[in-house]
């Protein structure tokens, strides 16, 4: 009987070793596994630092772009709207002093005010003339409305017609 403890202690140590040493080679991949998934999830970690850096990166170059566009929408509307005020103040309606277009000089804006009653007109009235300098423009716009009782007559300004 005390052959049959024996063996069967001795057995239970051979099955207990053999059990021992699968169960570490169990662990031993189990620990592996678990380190290399412990890297990829540092991995991970970077990515996602990586990605929230870009993240803010790109939410302030956004954040400035849609400065930088707000500012060029103003500014348009801003250069629209002295657009329409310069085409306001400039008359689209001229008067022209020469019945044969003259080929010398630039052109010329001169107002001339009705301020007398019996005058042709009423209001201001806009001439183009072609002529060397602001000087000569005025000088032939006086020779044709003589009287500074009844015309008052602006200085020359260089006339810039629209394109369209």
């Amino acid at each position: 009987m005390s052959i049959a403890w024996v063996l069967g202690a001795v057995t239970s140590l051979v099955i207990g070793l053999l059990g021992e040493r699968i169960l570490g080679i169990r662990a031993r991949r189990q620990s592996e596994k678990l380190a290399a998934l412990k890297e990829r999830l540092d991995v991970y970690a970077n990515y996602a630092k990586l990605a929230s850096l870009r993240r803010a990166e790109t939410e302030e170059t956004l954040a400035g772009l849609h400065r930088e566009a707000a500012e060029m929408e103003s500014e348009i509307l801003s250069l629209q709207s002295a657009v329409t005020d310069d085409a306001a103040l400039t008359p689209m309606e001229f008067y022209c002093v020469d019945r044969v277009a003259r080929s010398g000089g630039p052109l010329w804006y001169v107002a001339v005010e009705a301020l007398d009653a019996t005058a042709p007109w009423a209001g201001i009235r806009t001439y183009a003339v072609a002529a060397e300098s602001a000087e000569d423009a005025r000088k032939r716009i006086t020779e044709r409305h003589p009287s500074p009782t009844s015309f008052a007559i602006s200085p020359a300004v260089p006339l810039v017609l629209p394109e369209r």
